[in-house]
């Protein structure tokens, strides 16, 4: 951690409950790469797609799936530690990254189960982000 006095506790947690928010996404990615073989037969359950297309989608779903959690999980691990760092604009891009996954989830309808956890995560990090003490001290003096 930069300078001579220590991040807030706060401040420590957020950061912790943004990188957990990263490993649920890798964690989650990674149950779909598992579980790819049934994707096809969920399309096709839930009409999503007909018998012909079913597995072509599944692929698609997977690498877009795959590329989204991998860019977010990237961002909040990498602004994580540069809030560490003490770098102000971090704490804004990672609110704004934070705000496009919520938004992002909304918009897919995908708040059920494990993105609910994600959300509420997300939420608590953001609050404590926010706070005064956590302002202060990344606003602090710099190396």
């Amino acid at each position: 951690m930069s300078g001579s006095t220590p991040a807030p506790r706060m401040l420590r947690v957020s950061i912790v409950l943004w990188w957990i928010v990263a490993v649920v996404l890798l964690l989650q990615t990674g149950s779909m790469w598992l579980g790819r073989a049934e994707l096809p037969g969920v399309l096709l359950r839930q009409g999503a797609v007909g018998a012909g297309a079913a597995q072509d989608r599944a692929e698609h779903l997977l690498l877009v799936n795959t590329l989204v959690a991998v860019v977010f999980a990237a961002a909040y691990l990498a602004l994580g530690a540069a809030l560490f760092r003490r770098r102000p604009w971090a704490r804004i891009a990672l609110s704004a990254v934070g705000v496009l996954h919520l938004l992002m989830l909304l918009g897919t309808g995908a708040v059920l189960s494990v993105n609910a956890v994600v959300l509420v995560i997300g939420a608590a990090a953001a609050v404590l982000l926010w706070r005064r003490p956590s302002g202060d001290w990344i606003a602090g003096e710099h190396d």
